[in-house]
């Protein structure tokens, strides 16, 4: 399988999401994550994670370019996973990530300027779904579990008819603080990396 972990916008847990669902489909088949984003913080984690003295259980690359969909060819086939980082707000290489992956992972903080932003990527997947069959997820983060956001901002898109995935990311100090660490313990992300691949519950 191949996700790209997308939304226009920062601050929305990308990489969190794209370094923890890494972790979970490590266990389940060797995986790739490639770093997309210029800023290389997927990158930067594992080096971190590494300096620390842990091991990280799959392999990272930096892929920041316009033609990530060509290059990856080179470098995934022997991997059963691939998962893409994203940056926000550079089209170009955001689109080449989706057309490079079978799955969109729109990642959503149910707040109101979230979902208000979060149009223009839906827009960018619905063009590549056109193009290469590409299927596509939102999985909110970030969720209060004492607010009423997660739940009026997961009835307000199944309203619209997007696929709201069942597993959702509590908002935890511990996702945040995890950067540059090894990964021990992958929470809520391990539903998500089992929903994505069908497994029951």
């Amino acid at each position: 399988m191949r996700v790209a972990v997308a939304n226009l916008k920062g601050g929305t847990a990308k990489t969190v999401t794209s370094y923890f669902l890494a972790a979970g489909l490590s266990r389940r088949g060797r995986t790739l994550l490639a770093d997309c984003d210029p800023q290389g913080s997927a990158l930067s984690w594992a080096a971190g994670a590494e300096e620390a003295g842990g091991s990280v259980p799959f392999e990272v690359v930096g892929m920041a370019v316009k033609d990530v969909h060509r290059r990856i060819k080179g470098v995934a086939g022997d991997y059963e996973h691939v998962v893409l980082d994203t940056p926000p707000g550079d089209l170009a290489i955001a689109r080449a990530a989706l057309l490079a992956a079978d799955v969109a992972l729109v990642a959503v903080p149910p707040t109101d300027i979230d979902l208000d932003r979060v149009m223009a990527t839906l827009e960018l997947v619905a063009e590549v779904e056109a193009l290469n069959e590409l299927s596509f997820r939102v999985l909110l983060t970030r969720v209060q579990r004492t607010a009423r956001d997660g739940r009026d901002a997961r009835g307000e898109m199944e309203g619209m008819g997007l696929p709201v995935m069942r597993a959702e990311i509590p908002a935890r100090v511990g996702y945040a603080r995890a950067f540059g660490e090894p990964i021990s313990d992958l929470g809520a992300y391990e539903a998500v990396a089992a929903e994505l691949l069908g497994e029951s519950p």
